[in-house]
């Protein structure tokens, strides 16, 4: 037993014109496309019906890493002035804490 599920208008494969589908319900899990072509009298048909997944197939595709990706130019130079910039800081740092030292022991006994 058939039932239409759907029916309008659609182009036909054949000539591109505007043409009648349906959708219709042929059985358990099964569903037929139908085109009628009026101008050139086309009737196209497909049958479509559910399938098993197959998940293996995804899994493995899952799997495998992507490759890794090169740092640009303009990413080794950036890392490069950073490592620079952190490496002066602490050689400024290093530099400074003496001198800050002895400033905060007299600032010490300057307020007594």
């Amino acid at each position: 037993m058939s039932v239409v599920v759907e029916r309008g208008l659609a182009r036909c494969p054949r000539c591109v014109a505007v043409a009648d589908y349906t959708f219709v319900e042929s059985g358990p899990n099964s569903v037929r496309y139908e085109v009628h072509c009026r101008r050139c009298g086309e009737a196209y048909c497909e049958v479509h019906s559910p399938m098993t997944p197959d998940f293996t197939a995804a899994v493995d595709a899952l799997v495998v890493p992507p490759p890794l990706a090169l740092p640009s130019v303009f990413e080794l130079r950036r890392r490069r002035a950073a490592a620079w910039f952190a490496e002066t800081v602490a050689r400024v740092s290093a530099a400074i804490k003496p001198v800050w030292a002895r400033i905060v022991d007299k600032t010490k006994m300057i307020r007594r």
